[in-house]
């Protein structure tokens, strides 16, 4: 299985502004204007808590981004949150074991024989001379009640983005098809944007735009193994994975304003385990005392699991390593050590039914969201933070890094044949 998703559009090129003469005076009269609309901002927002004892006063900033940030006037429990989306790169150490060309695709029908994959190919909209290449004897093995299919190239990349969705939605639901299971995702029309078209020749991003499918409201792309045997070059077979491997995550930190409530943003995140009020106060209250605040990273109020790994990436395992997957990941976040029992679903499942209980949604730092498909089973599972946010590991290899995630692109990631079912469950010692 292959880490996912989003890439940079000409990352080294920054922006370039071309102006005239004309140009730059009407440039340079705009910058006035919002120097005058911003400081008439700061001004009107002392005047109106100067002049009323008991207005509360609002403060605004300019953030590192040149964001201009404005102090909320209802607050909620965990605080103001600063949200940003970055990309995380996969380290060029890892892409390096993906850019082989030994592997073949092969498409795994678990316990069906060849007339139900048939049914399945129909039904997905396949033609009948594509059914015909994709089960003939020399492309297909059924073996132990399953039916293994070995496409050609061209049967791969000839499929339309509507039947490659919906055959890969029935291919979705079996652990052996892993690049299908846990694509590369770009959420929206993010493809477009995110992606180094530079890293790759006219032919390979052909290619690999004819491999993208729908998946909830993004699209996706599994097809590694094919696009990797079309591309004779080693150097651009690896700008192709980096260029694959970007993932679209959340940076987060906490706003505090000069009369922010310290004591209701550390009551939120301190409780039930997260983080220790001896070691966060005296830095919050530090950011109180500037004139305009100044933003925490989240980094602050995470427990020592999850701190130390967010948006970093696994090594690669060994034999005998625990499985580092999300429910690993999950029922280990408030944990100082690790327990590796996780690594094992009988264990993670009776243990999640002796210590917890279902609530209706997510409101306390800490409560935990699984994802179940159509059977019943949890495909993943996330540790919510507050709003929307998610702390998430999406995979079980070293290509996965941890990161915090919306909880909306969360659910379209795994939406691999519908949206998926949603529960939520709480500590029972909480």
């Amino acid at each position: 299985m292959v880490g996912k998703k989003r890439c940079r559009n000409n990352s080294h090129a920054g922006v370039t502004i071309q102006l005239h003469l004309l140009g730059i005076i009407v440039f340079s009269a705009a910058l006035v204007l919002a120097s005058a609309l911003v400081t008439y901002g700061f001004v009107r927002v002392r005047e109106a808590g100067d002049g009323d004892r008991n207005s509360p006063k609002l403060y605004s900033a300019i953030d590192s981004t040149g964001t201009l940030e404005t102090e909320m006037t209802n607050v909620p429990a965990w605080g103001q949150l600063t949200v940003h989306d970055i990309d995380l790169e996969q380290p060029e150490e890892y892409v390096a074991y993906e850019i082989n060309t030994n592997s073949v695709e092969t498409w795994t029908f678990e316990g069906m024989n060849p007339d139900a994959v048939r049914a399945v190919m129909q039904s997905s909209g396949l033609s009948e001379e594509q059914i015909g290449k994709a089960l003939a004897a020399d492309s297909m093995v059924y073996t132990n009640s399953n039916t293994i299919v070995t496409p050609d190239i061209n049967l791969v990349f000839a499929l339309s983005p509507d039947v490659r969705a919906k055959l890969y939605a029935v291919l979705g639901r079996f652990n052996s098809n892993g690049m299908i299971q846990f694509p590369f995702c770009f959420p929206g029309n993010s493809f477009e944007t995110r992606v180094d078209k530079s890293a790759m020749s006219d032919a390979t991003l052909a290619l690999l735009q004819k491999a993208l499918y729908p998946r909830g409201s993004g699209q996706c792309f599994s097809d590694l193994d094919a696009l990797l045997r079309c591309i004779p070059d080693e150097t651009e077979r690896m700008k192709a994975v980096k260029a694959l491997s970007h993932q679209s995550a959340v940076l987060m930190g906490i706003r505090v304003w000069p009369d922010s409530d310290v004591d209701k943003i550390i009551n939120y995140w301190s409780w039930p385990a997260g983080v220790r009020v001896v070691d966060v106060r005296p830095f919050l209250d530090s950011l109180k005392r500037e004139p305009n605040g100044g933003a925490a990273s989240i980094l602050y109020f995470l427990p020592p699991f999850a701190r130390a790994r967010l948006y970093t990436y696994p090594l690669p395992s060994q034999a005998g390593d625990p499985t580092m997957d999300c429910h690993w990941t999950t029922m280990n976040f408030f944990n100082e050590t690790p327990d590796n029992r996780f690594s094992n679903p009988k264990y993670t499942v009776d243990y999640l039914l002796s210590h917890y209980y279902k609530i209706g949604e997510p409101t306390v730092y800490g409560d935990l969201i699984f994802l179940l498909n159509k059977n019943g089973d949890a495909i993943h599972s996330a540790v919510y933070l507050a709003d929307d946010i998610v702390f998430t590991k999406n995979g079980n290899n070293y290509a996965q890094p941890w990161m915090l995630m919306h909880l909306k692109d969360l659910l379209d990631e795994y939406s691999v044949d519908g949206p998926p079912d949603v529960i939520y469950y709480r500590n029972k010692d909480w």
